[in-house]
């Protein structure tokens, strides 16, 4: 089984709010100062790179949700976003799943919920920037955050939190509702076993 998005796509989603993005550039406010932030709503995190929340999609069979963040490098430098998807290919217990990543944590109805996430390259000519630890994102390239967080079956607000190495001491936070932030990006993996292949570049 495999999720895949196109540049297209991405842009068309991550793009959204390109103009309030732009604003941020030219004033230089922080992430950090606009917290927390909803589907639509980049961030400039650390002056380096555009983060934005697409939105969800169901993954009831792992107990959980599947939260869907872009992250766009905007600096001329290489920047490590988060765990690498090859680390996904061994994942077989929920467990696992829960371990992988440490740049995001997760609050659903106030509550610290456990959330597990990777990193994948957009493109499939930046394949390369994924060591079987880092995803580390290249000068003008884009990545799709894939966060799983456990989550109660009446849950109705997420707060996730994306506090990457690049950007040490910052961080933003994204707000997702339930009942407007499903997103369709493509086929959403069923079982931790299928995590491994939930990209395919």
């Amino acid at each position: 089984m495999s999720q895949s998005i196109s540049r297209r796509s991405f842009l068309k989603c991550a793009g959204s709010g390109a103009v309030s993005l732009a604003a941020a550039l030219l004033t230089g406010v922080s992430a950090a100062a606009q917290q927390p932030r909803l589907a639509g709503e980049p961030a400039l995190l650390d002056g380096k790179a555009a983060v934005e929340l697409l939105g969800y999609a169901p993954a009831q069979e792992m107990g959980n949700v599947l939260v869907y963040l872009s992250v766009e490098n905007l600096s001329a430098s290489t920047l490590p976003v988060g765990a690498s998807y090859l680390q996904s290919r061994e994942v077989c217990t929920l467990g696992e799943l829960y371990s992988m990543g440490t740049g995001v944590t997760a609050v659903c109805d106030g509550k610290p919920v456990r959330c597990g996430s990777f990193a994948a390259p957009l493109y499939g000519e930046n394949a390369a920037d994924a060591s079987v630890f880092t995803l580390n994102l290249t000068a003008g390239r884009g990545a799709l955050l894939h966060c799983f967080c456990a989550v109660p079956d009446n849950w109705q607000t997420l707060e996730l939190t994306y506090h990457p190495d690049f950007a040490a001491g910052r961080s933003v936070t994204f707000t997702l509702n339930r009942s407007t932030d499903r997103a369709v990006l493509g086929v959403v993996p069923t079982s931790p076993a299928e995590v491994g292949s939930v990209v395919d570049l």
